[in-house]
């Protein structure tokens, strides 16, 4: 009898069954047949392809069947009134990957039972889920010879506390893992609110209202601004993201997340809660950090998500608009302008106007005295504006103010041997250099002039008229570069 259930044991056989969802597919292998008391191995396979998110596998076991935790590939696992569940806040990337759990009964079992279950997963906003067909099992009662030979029987009723115990643990322990960044990149949230801890559901007669108003202030950075969005809500709970589209050229930083888990990438500043905040009234906020980008107006769009009854909706957060200016021109501007305005020497006591009319005289002195320059043919002197361009060009920029300087001024005060094209813009004079038809090519030669000239930055044109860099990159259809 023995020998037949040993030989029986090791010829097992494993139910596989797959079902397909477009490019998602779900199996399962679990053993067709085992003894009571035995521990065997189930494994749940998904085949996935430009799915990420939130996702779940879930299955019911039957009464007396207990689960343990083997390989959860990053999900966070949890076995609670006869349901194993396997929650992900980002599923891996992997297009392959499978989990697995130990399953064991208590040693009274015996019968023909099944295992069904299913994965749910978001795509495009919305919850679909995979149905996993019943696999079969059967249990059989352990030969009590062969019993009190080789086991020692252990008190059900302290295997199965021992093992929920070593469950909990194990969930705790998953729940007090903080979350990755890249994780939360592809979190889609959109789906019911459920950790191992905590089982979150809308009531049905209770509907969520939010309210959201977004502020931009200026930072004594020139080049950064804080931004806070305050948040008004009432029945608010469960999963809840917060998504700021944010104006290329810019870099956002987290200030404040509210306990949430804050991302940037691809322009968009996201910030993910598992659990919204509680309060009525909450703000978060972030740093707005300027990198290379024109003197312009500004816009920043959002959107809070949120369940509703399981359902995802979204607060549309009503755009807002900033000025940014690129202060660049003006410590140029300080060098150039160096002889003193009419009102200066008006004002100036009569010491400070002899001092001023000496600086005065000496630079019109050195301006004069530029023979031997313009004799170098190596030098070029500044021209005016050329004909307008046609199409998209990028210049370099390597001065501005609202006087005109010496043909040589770049060349003796920067040793700049290129060509230097003046401009009227906007009550400047505006000195520049170079002309190309891609930006990759401007910011190249951008960064050979900074050797020179280290506030030099590309302007763009079209048809001759002075657009953003910005503007030119979507005309043009070219890409930034940093």
């Amino acid at each position: 009898m023995i020998k037949y259930l040993i030989l029986f044991i090791h010829l097992i056989g494993f139910s596989f069954y797959q079902l397909i969802f477009g490019d998602v597919s779900v199996s399962q292998n679990v053993p067709s047949s085992f003894k009571a008391g035995e521990e065997v191995v189930v494994e749940v396979v998904i085949k996935k392809e430009g799915v990420g998110g939130f996702a779940k596998v879930q299955q019911t076991l039957p009464e007396g069947f207990i689960a343990e935790i083997i390989e959860a590939k990053g999900a966070t696992f949890s076995f609670k009134d006869n349901i194993v569940k396997f929650i992900w806040m980002a599923l891996p990337s992997e297009n392959e990957f499978k989990v697995s759990y130990k399953l064991k009964t208590i040693e009274s079992i015996e019968g023909d039972f099944s295992i069904a279950g299913k994965f749910s997963f978001i795509d495009e906003n919305e919850r679909k889920n995979i149905e996993i067909p019943s696999s079969s099992i059967t249990i059989s009662k352990v030969d009590l010879v062969a019993e009190e030979k080789n086991v020692e029987e252990e008190p059900i009723a302290e295997v199965i506390e021992e093992t929920i115990s070593e469950v909990v643990e194990e969930s705790n322990a998953e729940l007090n893992k903080e979350p990755v960044e890249k994780v939360v990149d592809e979190v889609v949230t959109e789906d019911v609110a459920e950790t191992a801890a905590i089982e979150e559901t809308v009531a049905e007669n209770n509907s969520v209202e939010i309210n959201c108003f977004r502020n931009i202030d200026k930072d004594d950075n020139n080049n950064t601004y804080n931004v806070t969005v305050k948040i008004s809500q009432s029945k608010l709970e469960g999963f809840a993201k917060i998504v700021e589209t944010i104006p290329a050229g810019f870099t956002a930083e987290v200030i404040d997340s509210k306990g949430g888990v804050f991302s940037f990438k691809n322009n968009e500043a996201k910030i993910l809660w598992m659990a919204a905040p509680s309060e009525k009234e909450f703000d978060i906020s972030y740093k707005l950090i300027a990198e290379d980008v024109l003197s312009n107006e500004y816009t920043i769009n959002g959107s809070f998500s949120y369940l509703d009854k399981d359902v995802t909706q979204k607060y549309i957060i009503n755009s807002t608009d900033f000025s940014f200016t690129k202060l660049v021109e003006e410590p140029i501007a300080d060098v150039i302008e160096e002889n003193p305005t009419a009102k200066a020497l008006e004002e100036s006591a009569e010491v400070k106007e002899e001092s001023q009319l000496v600086e005065q005289v000496e630079e019109v002195t050195n301006v004069k005295e530029t023979p031997k320059v313009e004799e170098n043919p190596t030098v070029n002197k500044i021209t005016s504006t050329p004909n307008p361009e046609t199409g998209v060009s990028y210049k370099i920029q390597v001065g501005a103010g609202h006087q005109k300087v010496s043909s040589n001024y770049f060349a003796n005060k920067f040793s700049l041997t290129d060509k230097v094209a003046t401009e009227s813009h906007q009550g400047w004079i505006k000195y520049l250099v170079g002309s190309y038809t891609d930006y990759k090519s401007a910011r190249d030669k951008r960064n050979l002039v900074r050797s020179n000239v280290k506030t030099a930055f590309v302007t763009a044109y079209n048809q001759g008229t002075r657009i953003t860099v910005q503007e030119a990159l979507m005309i043009s259809n070219q890409k930034w570069y940093k």
